[in-house]
């Protein structure tokens, strides 16, 4: 009985080592690396119009902070950001901005940015420039990343640039791959701002090598 007694005991001791070392190997809340996916880059053309209440920029100041915030939700270095009214006094300004951000190769998506017009194709011709077309559009690895605005230090966003994060959610995000995570934007004229503005986003950006 005592022997018996005892082998009960081992087995006990070694199930409970390999319950330990199972938990260790393999936690239950481990969470899988994200797998990249092809992407492509569309051309944005679009308008933002600011209009602050609170917060006046300087036309140099606006269209920077604009270009920080568009890299840093994924579009591609080198854009064309350009201001046609621009009052520093009032709090209103528009811009035309032109740039490149990733979407997913689906062939609907490739389609889209290779079918090109007539006046295209003939300032294409006139310029001895060549269109891409489905097959030689250029493809690279992207991945959803997820982009806090509160925290994210390239942005440097503070209190103040609640009015610019809530106009660039309405006017610019709907056109870009970005989906909302946490929209926690709340403006106040009346009694200021006393953090930046919290909004997270899951956001479309190209892979470092391919960038």
């Amino acid at each position: 009985m005592a022997r018996a007694s005892g082998l009960s005991g081992l087995l006990i001791c070694l199930a409970g080592l390999l319950a330990m070392h199972g938990s260790v190997a393999a936690p239950a809340d481990a969470t899988p690396p994200v797998a990249p996916v092809v992407a492509v880059w569309k051309m944005q053309q679009l308008t933002f119009e600011y209009r602050g209440s609170s917060t006046f920029y300087s036309c140099r100041s606006l269209h920077d902070k604009l270009e920080v915030i568009l890299i840093g939700v994924g579009a591609r270095e080198g854009m064309d950001l350009r201001s046609y009214t621009c009052d520093e006094t009032s709090g209103v300004a528009r811009f035309q901005i032109r740039f490149e951000s990733p979407v997913v190769a689906t062939p609907e998506n490739v389609i889209a940015i290779t079918t090109h017009d007539r006046t295209e194709e003939l300032v294409a011709r006139v310029n001895g420039k060549h269109l891409e077309n489905a097959v030689d559009v250029q493809r690279f690895a992207a991945v959803w990343r997820t982009v806090s605005f509160a925290r994210d230090r390239k942005m440097k966003l503070a209190p103040g640039d609640c009015e610019l994060v809530e106009q660039v959610r309405q006017q610019i995000l709907p056109q870009l791959s970005i989906q909302t995570v946490r929209d926690n934007v709340r403006c106040s004229a009346a009694f200021g701002n006393i953090s930046p503005p919290r909004l997270t986003v899951s956001a479309l950006m190209a892979t470092n090598e391919d960038e």
